[in-house]
């Protein structure tokens, strides 16, 4: 019953929008001078939307490009992330913190730069630097950190990758800090 009173309470609401809808049709209709039975013009198409003196084949907005560098540190951190897991001790706490946060943070930071690429939603210039200058001095911390807390350790397959973690964490900052001059570089 009480299913019922809904349903018809629904219809009733309903029925009294199309009402309403049709009276602001025909007090618009009135309005304008225009027959209530008549069909709303095409909107009008602007063929020529660009400014005088600009190529058609110009690019029309400022984008910038799907950066082979951005996929080349989020797949070096993503390599470093993998080869921490196998090698973790690190000898002391702060270091093994540091390429931890490093690591899987910039990998959450350029997975969504990346995404919000991919979505038309740009990172502006200024916080692209910072990311970059950021990841630059993390990567190059921790890289040279970790080395440090390896070189002397006896031969073994964990000293071996956490040798190659540090040596990939520092060619990743190197890299954060080319993507850094290139993009302060780069015209507005």
């Amino acid at each position: 019953s009480s299913s019922l009173s809904v349903r018809s309470a629904q219809r009733w609401n309903t029925g009294r929008l199309f009402v309403l809808l049709a009276r602001c049709w025909s007090d618009w209709c009135k309005c304008t001078g225009m027959a209530e039975n008549s069909v709303a013009p095409a909107p009008r198409i602007h063929h020529s939307v660009l400014p005088v003196g600009i190529h058609p084949t110009a690019p029309r907005e400022y984008r910038p490009p799907l950066s082979i560098i951005k996929f080349l540190e989020l797949s070096l951190a993503v390599t470093c992330t993998t080869l921490h897991y196998y090698s973790f001790n690190d000898g002391d706490l702060v270091t093994g913190f540091l390429a931890t946060g490093t690591f899987c943070g910039f990998i959450v930071i350029l997975f969504t730069v990346m995404a919000g690429y991919l979505m038309k939603a740009h990172l502006h210039r200024r916080l692209s630097i910072f990311y970059s200058l950021l990841g630059c001095v993390c990567f190059l911390t921790s890289g040279v950190f970790i080395i440090e807390a390896w070189e002397h350790a006896f031969r073994t397959r964990t000293r071996d990758l956490a040798i190659t973690k540090g040596s990939i964490a520092v060619i990743n900052g190197v890299i954060f800090l080319m993507d850094t001059i290139f993009t302060f570089r780069e015209r507005k």
